[in-house]
């Protein structure tokens, strides 16, 4: 696609004037306050599941969610990465670029059901799983049209109003579900719970963003449909295989485990979900800024890069000790049939360390163009992946599928990420503050052990009483940089 000829804006996104890092900073804690929320909501579902039909249900439910994000991955196709990084570079063809998003997203839509019925058919689920998957999925027809606005409030830097209209949607969910559990329904209304909820995400995403845009496809046509998706392919395909590369632990264990394993590795993802949402927030404010960045303002970049990298770690190691040190009592949150699925929590908490840091990093991939060699790792990696859980879950059961996934996440996603980023834009990842935090946030999840019994709430209120502390002593974390985010002064 045709970029402007005059190089790119003056601020960092549509139309934005403020102090860029208070901008930055506004963005990234309203969604990661939001997104947190969004989680939570979703922990008290899964909770009211697990505590009103029993573990067999919830992994059934999460069965059935985990084969949606396949498809899901499909309607964004790195649309939305593309697009946004261009609306960014040339703010003036914003409208166009969204109607060209509208009409794309009616291809999608149709494609992404079709891979969903395909995979619910080609596994042999029961019955019961296809039909309740096939509910679940009539909803990507409302999450495509939340999409298009997402690229609007991701250019604008006005993520907020996804978030929170994503926060709402989510709790209408919750009644829903209550009622559903309530009256003993089964798993298709479960599912058709979801199918309301995006109903009114996409109603929400339209009121807070039709000031701005209103669903067109005026004057589009199908060479720009084609281009867009072109443009977009190879980020398409590297998310498809994320996509697939998430769910494939799950996808293995429901063939080759046990239905409990399942809901005890189900849970713990659950557990770490509002975590990984609140941190992947980190790298979504970024993006829109390190695209007008790049390449013209290289100082700018790495400092920016950086700057993201060091936040992302210091807040993902309190999370690692506070989940580690408290395994028990979190798991304990959604049901106590979920308790026994503890060590998975704490193996996914180291995991949920390093993939903050390829949360971070691995979209500024997209900025520096290079997709092609992110697409070869992230395949090499769910290959990987799919023979490592493969090989352990017969003999670990649901714990081999903890290990198998932080194994092949070091080796195969963060360690080419960094490589690739490094040789394409030339900035030098500085590992100083991330190796402090990763050996304060081990102290931290260790030294409750011989302070308090158990693995309680007392645990992890002492691991973060301990990590706060350190990483300003250490100097993780400075003073002076706190103040500047929280300042509205444009320096």
């Amino acid at each position: 696609m045709r970029t402007s000829p005059n190089g790119p804006p003056a601020g960092p996104a549509w139309g934005l004037a403020e102090n860029l890092g208070w901008s930055v900073f506004k963005n990234t804690a309203a969604q990661g306050v939001g997104r947190l929320l969004i989680a939570l909501s979703r922990l008290v579902v899964a909770g009211i599941i697990v505590r009103s039909f029993g573990k067999i249900t919830f992994a059934e439910y999460s069965l059935i969610f985990g084969i949606l994000a396949i498809a899901e991955w499909l309607i964004d196709f790195g649309v939305t990465e593309v697009f946004v990084r261009e609306i960014c570079r040339d703010p003036a063809r914003a409208p166009g670029l969204l109607r060209i998003v509208t009409a794309a997203k009616f291809v999608q839509i149709a494609v992404a059901y079709a891979v969903l019925v395909a995979i619910l058919l080609a596994l042999r689920y029961p019955a019961k799983i296809v039909e309740a998957g096939l509910v679940g999925g009539a909803g990507m027809i409302f999450y495509g049209g939340v999409l298009v606005y997402r690229v609007s409030f991701k250019a604008s830097l006005t993520m907020e109003r996804d978030v929170a209209a994503e926060l709402l949607s989510v709790l209408v969910a919750v009644p829903l579900v209550w009622l559903a559990c309530h009256y003993g329904a089964g798993l298709s209304i479960l599912v058709g719970c979801h199918f309301v909820s995006r109903a009114v995400f996409f109603g929400l995403a339209f009121l807070f963003g039709k000031s701005r845009y209103r669903p067109s496809v005026k004057g589009v046509t199908w060479r720009d449909i084609r281009e867009g998706v072109r443009a977009s392919a190879a980020i398409g395909t590297i998310g498809f295989l994320v996509g697939i590369y998430e769910a494939v632990g799950i996808l293995l264990l429901s063939k080759l485990g046990t239905l409990s394993g399942l809901a005890y590795y189900s849970g713990a993802q659950r557990l770490v979900w509002p975590i990984l949402m609140a941190l992947a927030s980190v790298g979504a404010t970024l993006y829109p800024v390190l695209s007008s960045y790049w390449p013209h303002a290289r100082a700018d970049f790495e400092r920016a890069c950086q700057k993201g990298l060091n936040t992302v770690v210091v807040l993902g190691g309190l999370a690692l000790c506070c989940l580690v040190a408290g395994a028990d009592f979190f798991m304990g949150l959604i049901g106590p049939d979920i308790v026994p699925g503890a060590p998975a929590l704490r193996v996914l908490a180291v995991l949920c360390f390093f993939k903050a840091i390829s949360a971070t990093l691995g979209p500024v991939l997209y900025v520096v163009h290079a997709q092609r060699y992110a697409l070869q790792f992230i395949a090499v990696a769910v290959a990987v992946k799919a023979v490592v859980i493969a090989a352990l879950v017969p003999r670990f059961g649901y714990m081999g599928v903890a290990y198998g996934s932080l194994g092949v996440e070091v080796c195969c996603a963060v360690v080419p990420c960094v490589y690739v980023l490094q040789r394409f834009s030339g900035y030098r990842v500085r590992w100083l503050v991330p190796l402090k935090v990763a050996a304060i946030a081990a102290v931290a999840a260790a030294a409750p052990r011989l302070l308090v019994s158990g693995s309680g709430l007392s645990a992890a209120i002492a691991a973060a009483a301990i990590y706060g502390p350190l990483v300003f002593l250490s100097r993780a974390v400075r003073l002076s940089d706190v103040r500047s985010l929280l300042s509205r002064r444009t320096p």
